[in-house]
């Protein structure tokens, strides 16, 4: 069964296309359609016009129609795109519509918006479609659609609540019951409890009300997670987290209550930040196999861990292996022939894999049959296709400049400085600790990053003293960048949004990360004329062809790469070259 429908993506409209992820076949057929994935839509999709409906209608056989992005289906295939034509909008626009659908015009949008209450941090709002109005709606950060309500959902704050109201030209449509300003009725059911966990002391059971501000901050601490058994929040007993605790039930006036016994909460509980991500990794592949397989992706993981791969190979390896396995059926892999093997391959193929996702799964599968099955010759004998070279995205000196002159907030600017100043990857700026500040030597220490290595790297002399100024404006023991929470490190997605928000206000067209600034780094490096190989140890590559990219990307070196015959005529005979024949 495929299923259509209309989306609008990337500003205009689509026909969205909702295949079943195990449906190989028809993934083929849509890719040889030149159909494109959406992951903002979760489905297939290709331009709405009659020519790619009526190859759809020719290709699959089984069709059923969504009429709108309500999601009211029909049982038998219907014409929704036999009829279009030409109009120009208010705006003097020319797209296409769809004489089947939306024919009338709403006179008064507001007399069709209802305010249906609020849902935990959420505002209800029912709106009739409008093909103007209802994409916008939806690109809106905080909004989105409940299939299962038939509205949409607003997040409960103050700037979601502004903008909705702003596109749909009605003010106050919402109250102002924001949910991180929630005041809270206290009652004697209401409080914060805390118990022992009888499976592991080194973490306690939250049974806390049914608060969303309260439950979204617990959410958002590193190492909680929700015990399906215990149906509440499992916490890291440490006397941080208890301060969290404490300082949210004085900001929230919830009485707390703490039935630990003597000597529960302890620094020496702390977990370790790698020992949650394996936790959390582990956890996550487990859930994407059936009962009947986990016996093998099991096998795997246990291998990985005990030979201390890092949590991100262990997800790549064993996700790729996951793939496989549902591709063969969740069959046995011990009992798999050579020719089976290389036959999933070639049906995983054929469905458009990338090179490096090719490779990954054969390096997978390899792993699997001679590390956990003890087939030390496997082999898969197909030759492998060479990866596509990319160059990496790279700022001028002036551009980079321009970002951080838009960054306001000192703790903020000075991550970007030293992600730039040192050629830090994000993970890096985020794990580190005053202790890693070599000042006197002026070098950073990092420890166990990218492949378990630890390097020295430079502490630009420019930022020391705004350095030691930070830290007497943000005081912390442990962590240059702390979060928000005592105790734990800044997020990756703070740092990122940072620098979005940051290449966004200077005007700058490239798509620039966190990571671009580690390439202009090393780009800007090779152009002062620094060798390469000091280049390759600060930014800790393992191969110098890794670090060798930068030279397709650094015109400037290049040209003052002066040629050693010019050299030789120079010194020796500059008129070698005059009133001479050359021999042919």
């Amino acid at each position: 069964m495929v299923t259509l429908k209309k989306i609008h993506h990337r500003g205009a409209w689509r026909i969205g296309i909702v295949i079943d992820y195990d449906d190989l076949d028809a993934k083929a057929k849509v890719r040889k359609m030149g159909a494109f994935w959406s992951q903002t839509h979760r489905c297939w999709y290709v331009l709405y016009n009659n020519q790619n409906y009526t190859e759809l209608k020719r290709t699959f056989a089984d069709i059923e129609i969504v009429n709108d992005e309500n999601n009211q289906r029909h049982t038998e295939p219907a014409e929704i795109l036999h009829e279009i034509v030409h109009i120009t909008d208010t705006v003097g626009e020319l797209r296409l519509v769809d004489e089947t659908e939306h024919k009338e015009v709403i006179p008064e949008l507001a007399s069709k918006i209802v305010f249906s209450g609020t849902v935990g941090k959420y505002w209800v709002l029912k709106v009739r479609y409008n093909d103007q109005i209802t994409p916008k709606l939806m690109e809106i950060k905080g909004v989105y659609w409940n299939k299962k309500q038939q509205a949409f959902f607003v997040l409960r704050h103050v700037n979601v609540k502004l903008r909705v109201e702003v596109l749909l030209g009605i003010g106050d449509i919402f109250p102002k019951n924001y949910y991180n300003l929630e005041k809270v009725v206290v009652n004697p059911n209401t409080r914060i409890e805390l118990k022992e966990y009888p499976d592991d002391r080194k973490w306690m059971i939250m049974v806390c009300p049914p608060i969303p501000y309260l439950i979204e901050q617990v959410k958002r601490w590193e190492g909680s997670r929700f015990s399906k058994t215990h149906q509440t929040y499992l916490l890291n007993a440490t006397p941080s987290v208890l301060q969290n605790i404490e300082k949210l039930a004085t900001e929230l006036n919830i009485p707390l209550r703490i039935t630990l016994p003597e000597k529960y909460i302890l620094r020496k509980n702390a977990i370790n930040r790698k020992a949650i991500k394996l936790r959390n990794v582990k956890e996550n592949l487990l859930v994407q196999v059936p009962d009947t397989a986990k016996t093998y992706t099991l096998a795997m993981i246990d291998y990985m861990l005990a030979m201390n791969y890092s949590p991100n190979s262990i997800r790549a390896y064993v996700a790729a292996f996951n793939t496989f396995q549902r591709v063969n059926q969740y069959q046995n892999p011990d009992e798999l022939s050579e020719r089976q093997i290389i036959s999933h391959l070639s049906r995983m193929n054929e469905t458009g894999l990338s090179v490096s996702s090719l490779n990954m799964l054969i390096n997978a599968l390899q792993f699997y049959y001679r590390t956990v099955l003890k087939r030390e010759t496997f082999e898969v004998k197909i030759p492998r296709p060479r990866a596509e070279k990319r160059l990496p995205p790279v700022l001028t000196m002036e551009e980079c400049a321009r970002i951080f002159q838009n960054v306001e907030n000192p703790k903020h600017r000075l991550m970007l400085l030293i992600g730039y100043g040192a050629g830090l990857r994000r993970s890096e700026i985020i794990s580190l600790q005053w202790c890693d500040i070599l000042f006197d030597e002026h070098k950073i220490h990092l420890k166990q990053s990218k492949g378990n290595k630890d390097r020295m790297v430079m502490l630009p002399f420019s930022i020391v003293s705004f350095l030691q100024m930070y830290r007497e404006i943000f005081p912390d023991d442990t962590w240059v960048f702390p979060g928000q929470f005592k105790g734990e490190p800044i997020s990756a997605t703070t740092v990122q949004v940072v620098m979005r928000r940051a290449v966004e206000k200077a005007g700058l067209e490239k798509k620039a990360t966190v990571h671009t600034l580690r390439h202009s780094f090393a780009t800007h490096l090779l152009e002062g004329g620094t060798d390469i190989r000091y280049i390759q140890k600060l930014l800790g590559h393992q191969s110098i062809n890794t670090t060798m990219i930068y030279t397709h990307i650094s015109p400037q070196a290049t040209k003052a790469i002066t040629s050693p015959l010019d050299r030789f005529i120079v010194n020796n005979d500059s008129d070698l070259l005059k009133n001479k024949k050359l021999n042919p």
